[in-house]
């Protein structure tokens, strides 16, 4: 994908301090860009490239509140604030720890509809729950992984441009997603075919 010749790539020490996140990549950081030349960016070798192209706990929230439209609202809405003060955390945080802890809340309010759906009190086809944990645990790694620095902790410049932990965490994304496709499809297919009963 990579085709076009790109500007002069910079090392760690004189990349932009917002990019300074991973001082084990030590080379192939695009320099400051107007729109036009984040738009180029998409096809020049750097060490983001990995990212861009390998880049949901509404539908969870939705399928198991399906037959409660009052608490199911509220809860998307609560979601929904509650998810943009964790972006609003995760890029004004100074570290990658930081980063990853801001979006800490959000999983726990995944998990306590994780517990509703487990104790029987919420909708939703018995085994998409199996796929949501699956889904949060790899995006939970690839979180962990992210903020080691692993592999390139171990070989710093040896990954710039590819295999390190940010990359990873990108395609351990890309899987989770998968496995929240597949428990959505589930769920969709379970309300189709079962009325609410609230007595």
């Amino acid at each position: 994908m990579a085709f076009l010749g790109g500007p002069r790539l910079l090392d760690w020490a004189s990349s932009p301090p917002h990019l300074q996140f991973n001082r084990f990549v030590l080379t192939g950081y695009r320099p400051i860009s107007s729109g036009t030349g984040c738009l180029r960016s998409l096809f020049y070798l750097h060490n983001e490239l990995g990212n861009i192209y390998t880049h949901g706990a509404l539908p969870i929230i939705y399928c198991t509140l399906a037959c409660f439209p009052i608490p199911r609202t509220l809860s998307l809405l609560f979601y929904t604030g509650l998810s943009s003060y964790g972006i609003f955390c995760a890029v004004t945080a100074r570290s990658s720890v930081n980063r990853l802890r801001a979006f800490v809340w959000q999983a726990f309010f995944r998990f306590f509809f994780f517990y509703l759906r487990w104790v029987g009190l919420g909708t939703g086809h018995p085994s998409s729950l199996r796929s949501y944990l699956i889904m949060d645990g790899l995006a939970f790694l690839g979180g962990v992984i992210n903020i080691s620095r692993v592999p390139e902790r171990w070989k710093p410049g040896r990954f710039d441009y590819w295999f390190n932990s940010h990359q990873i965490m990108h395609v351990l994304v890309i899987v989770s997603i998968l496995y929240l496709h597949w428990g959505v499809v589930a769920d969709l297919q379970w309300i189709g075919n079962h009325a609410c009963h609230l007595e």
